[in-house]
């Protein structure tokens, strides 16, 4: 039986801070500190006054403002964005976006995906990247009514136009939330054949506290908390005390889900309306 121990947990707070020209820089996941070999995660802070600048090359990045600067900007596809509190970026390979600190420091989520081969793209263009934030992106309510998310990449997410969010499967990520007493179902994210070694995994807690279980046994997550599942490795996120506000990633954005626990809502998902009388709409999660 699985247990805590077979998943990496990583406190972002006290990882090892590396000096770099914009500030400081937190290797939080990656290949030799949690086994993932298809993403690499980064807690950035942008130190008042300097600029981090990410340039995609070869690979795909999602860059998300986790704390803001009073007066920073994000720099992307020769427009200007303020730096608010969830808006970012995905730069598709050879994209780059520059991200400006001014009034205090900026605190970033950075991912770095291998472009993933054609079987996972399954005829996705594959770019271009785009500039996100809370107003452009749709939330998404479970049917159990404790948990609301915002994909900042996703390639089954429609928008209010009908157009696909993400034109890539390298990578599934965005904001949840969860209600006092939310909880996700205990549950399994297994590889397929376009995948066959499986997804990279990750919860990143932001606000409030959680407790992930695995199998018996449970671990409180104190905000700035990054887990890493292993491929098959069931687990169940609850909050704990209160809301909770987290980031989740998957890549590459090719596997399949089984529901382990008894229960009926399962994971139906549904978009949030803009008219109070509109028919909930489900999202077509295949």
């Amino acid at each position: 039986m699985a247990t805590i121990s077979d998943v990496s947990i990583i406190n972002s707070n006290t990882a090892e801070a590396k000096p770099v020209e914009a500030g400081f820089e937190r290797t939080i996941c990656g290949e030799n500190l949690c086994g993932s070999k298809t993403l690499t995660v980064y807690r950035r802070t942008v130190l008042e006054g300097r600029r981090f600048t990410t340039h995609a090359r070869d690979d795909y990045h999602l860059v998300y403002v986790m704390e803001t600067s009073k007066k920073g900007l994000i720099n992307f596809n020769n427009e200007t964005h303020p730096t608010e509190e969830g808006a970012g970026v995905l730069l598709a390979p050879g994209e780059l976006a520059r991200f400006e600190a001014s009034g205090s420091d900026l605190e970033l989520l950075h991912m770095v995906v291998p472009k993933p081969p054609a079987a996972v793209e399954d005829g996705l263009p594959g770019g271009p990247g785009y500039f996100f934030n809370r107003k452009t992106l749709r939330a998404l309510s479970d049917a159990s009514g404790g948990r609301v998310r915002r994909f900042c990449a996703e390639s089954n997410v429609r928008l209010l136009d009908g157009s696909r969010l993400t034109p890539t499967n390298a990578i599934q990520a965005g904001e949840m939330h969860y209600h006092e007493g939310g909880s996700s179902p205990y549950h399994a994210h297994v590889s397929t054949s376009a995948n066959p070694d499986g997804a990279a995994h990750c919860y990143m807690t932001f606000k409030g506290r959680g407790v992930v279980e695995v199998g018996d046994t449970s671990q409180e997550l104190e905000p700035g908390t990054l887990v890493y599942f292993p491929p098959g490795v069931p687990h169940r996120l609850r909050a704990h005390g209160g809301s909770l506000d987290y980031f989740e990633i998957q890549a590459w954005r090719s596997f399949k889900t089984n529901v382990l626990s008894e229960e009926p809502l399962g994971l139906k998902w549904f978009y949030e309306s803009d008219t109070p009388d509109a028919a909930p709409v489900e999202w077509n999660q295949s």
